[in-house]
């Protein structure tokens, strides 16, 4: 008996061994582009920003095939590809850092999913590309694009000047061979979407912000701390008549406490912003003592950047105020609505109200604004007026407003019912706007076509919303639509 339960032991260990280790070491040869961006990623610490795209996805959603000419060509394009690629599954991304002046990333990779090989090679060699091989690898290098085969992956490698192609395609391959991303990223890298892409913010400000090095390493330690396993997601999707743009910030409450985020202030910045029916509208509610100590502690030179266009004045009174003069100038509360007509906020006239909160050293900023406003305007009580344009100032802030006065609480669109409630909050309502008398340029004219734009930013994130009027048909066949007609009217006034 006693034997008999040591060999059953001994098997079950055995066999818990074996798939523990198969499944830890899984065959890197059978890894699809998700899994080799997975194991990039986890190999390449100074790749900060990835995720994929379904470009198959896009372009069926804007019915490319109904645009005439370009599903000729693209048509025969895609249909060729598709022969050697999974073309209907996502592109994967990963961007490397540092990024340079112009945010051009140190290294783009792009990896896309193999069906066949040898049909993928013969695609290549009819570009002209010849193929050369390292093992069970082949790629080509054209000045600062190299792109490389092996297994079930497609790898494209661009990065700027002169590098050695045959060396950093081999280096990459190799990464994809090792650990896969685990928890947030593997998360990011599953997300479903049109467009989804992660930021690493830790690695993020490690490989970009060499300030981080100065500081003293007890502050260093607790900014490695609060921004360890800090992502922000974002996914990008493309529906019936909307286009939206969320994004998650799955930071620690920690970090984002320490942030300038200021959310769930109900009506009291709206109801500081007059009355009427606003076409457009911008509110921002931040905690500046939080966002002015972040910044002096851990980017000091951020908040310096951050002044160095305010007039001499003002800079002034920001030195005379000593640590975080922001918060001791503004209350962190400001907004305006634009109202009347969107025509004339186009040209001469502009009607809006416009609020901003003052801190408790506010005063210094109502006695600039008084020796200023004396010279151009009349003053009546505590208002100065200036043709259509009354400034009021008080404790609470700096009331503006211009045009006609309207009484009453703001008539706000059903869409942009919440404005005014977050950090960050900001709507266009384009379908209140007489939008083919404003004279846009024609790549701005497809707002004829929009009905409304609202984003709202909290300390969990952020949403977008683009809608068109029309909701039956996909928004990117409306945006497709119009630029195609664009194009075609001007054949036909050309007489082509």
């Amino acid at each position: 008996m006693k034997k008999y339960n040591k060999s059953l032991l001994f098997s079950i260990f055995a066999i818990s061994g074996i798939l523990f280790f198969s499944s830890c070491s899984s065959d890197s040869s059978e890894r699809d582009a998700a899994e080799a961006t997975s194991a990039l990623i986890e190999g390449n610490e100074k790749i900060v920003a990835f995720g994929h795209i379904s470009a198959m996805n896009i372009l069926n959603n804007a019915d490319y095939k109904s645009i005439p000419k370009v599903n000729t060509i693209l048509g025969s394009v895609l249909g060729n590809w598709k022969r050697g690629l999974e073309i209907d599954k996502p592109i994967y991304y990963a961007l490397e850092a540092p990024f340079g002046h112009d945010g051009t990333p140190e290294t783009v990779y792009a990896l896309i999913n193999i069906k066949d090989q040898d049909s993928l090679a013969s695609i290549i060699s009819e570009m002209g590309y010849a193929l050369d091989k390292d093992g069970d690898i082949s790629y080509h290098q054209e000045d600062d694009v190299t792109f490389g085969i092996r297994n079930k992956v497609l790898m494209i490698i661009s990065k700027p000047g002169d590098y050695d192609g045959k060396a950093k395609i081999k280096e990459a391959f190799a990464l994809t061979d090792g650990d896969l991303s685990e928890d947030k990223a593997e998360e990011i890298i599953e997300q479903k979407g049109d467009i989804v892409s992660g930021i690493d913010v830790a690695r993020l400000l490690n490989t970009s912000n060499t300030e981080l090095e100065k500081l003293p390493a007890e502050k260093k330690e607790h900014l490695d701390e609060l921004v360890e396993d800090a992502y922000i997601k974002t996914v990008a999707n493309f529906t019936n008549g909307m286009a939206t743009v969320e994004s998650e910030n799955l930071f620690s409450d920690d970090l984002k406490d320490e942030l300038f985020f200021k959310d769930k202030n109900g009506a009291t910045l709206v109801n500081k912003l007059g009355g009427g029916d606003p076409w457009m509208g911008i509110a921002m509610n931040l905690d500046l003592r939080k966002g002015e100590s972040f910044l002096n502690d851990y980017l000091p030179t951020a908040q310096q950047r951050l002044t160095q266009d305010f007039p001499g004045e003002v800079k002034f009174a920001l030195l005379a105020l000593g640590q975080n003069p922001l918060s001791k100038l503004f209350s962190g509360q400001a907004g305006a609505i634009l109202k009347g007509d969107p025509k004339s906020a186009m040209g001469m006239e502009l009607e809006y109200n416009s609020f901003l909160g003052l801190g408790p050293k506010g005063d210094i900023l109502q006695k600039m604004m008084d020796d200023q406003f004396a010279v151009f305007g009349e003053k009546k009580g505590d208002t100065y007026i200036m043709g259509d344009l009354r400034v009021k100032s008080s404790k609470k802030g700096i009331f503006a407003t211009s045009g006609k006065e309207t009484a009453g609480k703001l008539n706000l669109p059903p869409y942009a019912k919440n404005f005014g409630e977050d950090s960050f909050s900001l709507f266009i309502a384009f379908e209140k706007m007489d939008v083919k008398s404003l004279e846009l340029e024609d790549g701005a004219k497809v707002i004829e076509i929009l009905q409304y734009v609202t984003i709202n930013v909290n300390r969990d994130g952020s949403k977008m919303v683009i809608a068109a009027k029309n909701k039956k048909i996909n928004i990117l066949k409306q945006v497709t639509d119009f630029y195609a007609n664009q194009i075609m009217d001007k054949i036909d006034s050309m007489g082509v």
